[in-house]
This record gives C-alpha cells, structure tokens and sequence, in this order.
C-alpha cells in the first residue's frame, strides 16, 4: 500500500461512486482542480485506487491565522471501509503536505477526521443537495 499522487482523473471515479453518487460526473470537477498548485492523491494497493483526496491552495482565516491548504474530496471505497485505509491514507498525507489544512467534512465523517487529528472550528453549516457540514483544521505542529 502506499500515498501516490496521481492525475485528476484518477481521482474522478470514486468522488463520483463516494462523494456525488446518482449525480452527474461533472458534479465531480472541483473548482480548483486544475490549478497548477493543486495536488491529487490516492492510496493504492496491488493497482487498485482504494482512497482519494485533493489539496489545494486555498487559505482560510480561522482564529487569527491563515490556515494555507485546503483538503478535498477525500473517499475511500466503501468495500474496503473499516479496515484503516482512511486512516492509514490521511496519516501520510499528513506527512507529505507538512503543512496546516482545512476542510468541509461532511457530519457523517466528523469523527474520523477527530481519530486523525482534525479539530471542529465554527458552527454546522449545509451544502445544498450534499448536506451538513463542518470546517476542521490539522494543524502542523512543530516536529510533525
């Protein structure tokens, strides 16, 4: 198993099953998806992409700082749920962005960015047809 970054179209494919299932593919493009500073990500195991994330430049202020990336459309296939691929998957992103970042984590998923060091800022917030939402921070530590 191991973090690859890949192109956006090997990301496309589960965003769609995971992220925007019975909605049309081109709900699946991001705006920022193409920004030349953006960086996709999968987690792969024997050629199968069983996670996705995407980072991008796209600062937030949260508690009198700028928090500079932020994570988007993270999924992992539902048939390998539960076995700490996700977990597995963010750690290493962890790693390889080195840097704070933030996200909109969707309220079922709130608990699984809290086990991989996420912090909710701010109040619930939907996003209309995908549902209730939260802003959470990582926050690069010194020595992380």
């Amino acid at each position: 198993m191991s973090l690859r970054q890949v192109e956006l179209e090997d990301v496309i494919p589960l965003r769609h099953e995971v992220l925007r299932p019975g909605q049309t593919r081109e709900t699946c493009y991001f705006e920022g998806d193409d920004n030349e500073t953006t960086r996709h990500f999968a987690w792969v195991e024997d050629g199968q992409v069983l996670s996705i994330a995407t980072v991008m430049e796209a600062g937030r202020d949260v508690d009198w700082k700028t928090v500079p990336y932020q994570l988007r459309g993270m999924a992992t296939d539902p048939a390998s749920a539960g076995q700490g691929i996700g977990s597995s998957f963010l750690q290493a992103l962890h790693e390889t962005v080195n840097e704070s970042w933030w996200c909109n984590a969707r309220e079922v998923a709130v608990r699984f960015y809290e086990r991989n060091g996420l912090v909710v800022v701010g109040e619930p917030f939907e996003i209309p047809g995908i549902g209730t939402h939260y802003v959470m921070i990582y926050e690069k530590t010194a020595g992380s």
